[in-house]
């Protein structure tokens, strides 16, 4: 039995009408918004797939006053943050937060502290490797 899904994620909160890559209201990127309704049936569930990741990543984005912007590597999509001059690449997994480090190695961040904790580690990193 397929999943009933409304037409769109969009929340009537959109920001990529005001310059943001990926939406801080349904999590989609330009692209997919602006293509959505071209997009088939399958493309648009693997869109939904990945919003319930993607949101964590707007949150760090916002604690950290930056915009998110997403990117495939190694067939995996991480999220983007531009911190003290340098992008930083950060994806949800198993419940936690993955740091990818420049030799491609995932180093996952201590999600105790939540937000805030995670916010300060990347603060560090950015502050370390700059």
């Amino acid at each position: 039995m397929a999943l009933e899904r409304p037409d769109s994620p969009c929340i009537a909160r959109c920001t990529t009408a005001v310059g943001d890559n990926v939406c801080r209201g349904c999590g989609r990127s330009f692209a997919e918004i602006s293509n959505w309704c071209f997009m088939d049936e399958n493309a648009r569930e693997q869109v939904w797939l990945q919003l319930p990741q993607r949101q964590p990543l707007l949150d760090i984005a916002e604690g950290l006053g930056v915009l998110l912007d997403l990117q495939q590597l190694d067939g995996e999509e991480w999220g983007v943050l531009p911190l003290a001059g340098r992008p930083l690449f950060i994806r949800m997994q198993s419940a936690g937060v993955q740091l990818r480090l420049p030799d491609g190695r995932a180093l996952p961040l201590d999600v105790q502290q939540g937000l805030d904790g995670i916010t300060a580690q990347l603060r560090q990193y950015a502050a370390l490797v700059n």
